[in-house]
């Protein structure tokens, strides 16, 4: 078996339906599929073939990612979104890349927004200025092609080739089962979000090369599989404080420690109040914590 493809399904049973779909439809025979289901609702009729692994609650996206690895018993592993759509030749272009390049241990394709765009999937080491022109922050979104913004990015349509990134997007990752058992599975600890950031930084840590491949597309429905914005904003902005204990220089004494922590808590503050009030009361209403998408 050369690719094992693992699916987290969270109250996303539509996208996932069209993402196996899109598996399917690229006609390759070396590959099985594992939905590692998060939720408790009813299943529908999946694909022939198709493997279910039921979870009784919410595990979180790398658990649940986690456990599928462990039952998968693929060459490489490819953790896909359930609001992502494969291309026809995806299979065929990373087998020939991972084949061709023995010392990478993470690929990430080229990941197309709905509307056309490029979605900013590969990524710099994160550090201070992260948070100030990271992907979701304001000045990447008003001032995109500015020097601060691309500062943090690989920029997909300058790319002819495939070149090395800090660290990809976990909306579609193939990892090399080979570095998998070397550096270990995704950290649990990161119920959602930076779970990616972490297994490329491990990756490098370990001698293993992260590399961004422009020639390979996947399709993603950003958010789809995502119900409760305020949950994604506080795990997101309690797992990137995770990340910087985890691998930033400093202790938790240290006055950049405590300076991180009270921008991320500002920065946290800012994007709850920028929710229109009637969504933020609804959402405060909801019980079910969120998952998966990105």
């Amino acid at each position: 078996m050369r690719f094992s493809v693992i699916l987290v399904n969270y109250d996303s049973w539509y996208f996932t339906l069209e993402a196996l779909e899109s598996l399917r439809a690229t006609g390759y025979g070396g590959f099985e599929a594992i939905v590692v289901d998060n939720d408790t609702r009813p299943v529908p009729k999946l694909p022939e073939g198709v493997r279910l692994l039921r979870n009784h609650r919410n595990l979180g996206f790398a658990r649940a990612c986690n456990r599928g690895i462990s039952a998968s018993r693929g060459e490489h592993v490819v953790l896909l979104n359930p609001d992502s759509l494969v291309s026809r030749n995806f299979f065929e272009q990373v087998e020939r890349f991972l084949a061709e390049n023995p010392q990478v241990g993470i690929a990430g394709p080229k990941i197309v927004e709905t509307d056309g765009s490029i979605q900013r999937s590969a990524r710099r080491e994160l550090g201070p200025l992260a948070g100030i022109a990271g992907r979701t922050s304001l000045v990447a979104r008003l001032f995109p092609k500015s020097r601060l913004a691309r500062s943090q990015f690989l920029f997909a349509e300058e790319l002819p080739e495939p070149a090395p990134a800090d660290w990809v997007s976990g909306a579609c990752m193939v990892l090399r089962r080979k570095m998998l058992d070397e550096i270990g599975p995704l950290d649990e600890r990161f119920f959602m979000y930076f779970e990616d950031a972490d297994i490329c930084k491990r990756a490098w840590q370990h001698g293993w090369e992260v590399r961004y491949l422009p020639h390979v597309e996947v399709l993603h429905h950003t958010g789809g599989s995502s119900r409760n914005r305020i949950g994604a904003i506080l795990r997101f902005h309690k797992n990137a404080f995770l990340y910087h204990r985890k691998h930033g220089p400093y202790g938790p004494l240290h006055l950049y420690t405590a300076l991180t922590a009270a921008g991320l808590a500002a920065r946290t503050l800012a994007k709850l109040a920028g929710l229109p009030a009637g969504r933020l009361r609804d959402l405060c209403r909801k019980r079910r914590p969120n998952r998966s998408g990105r």
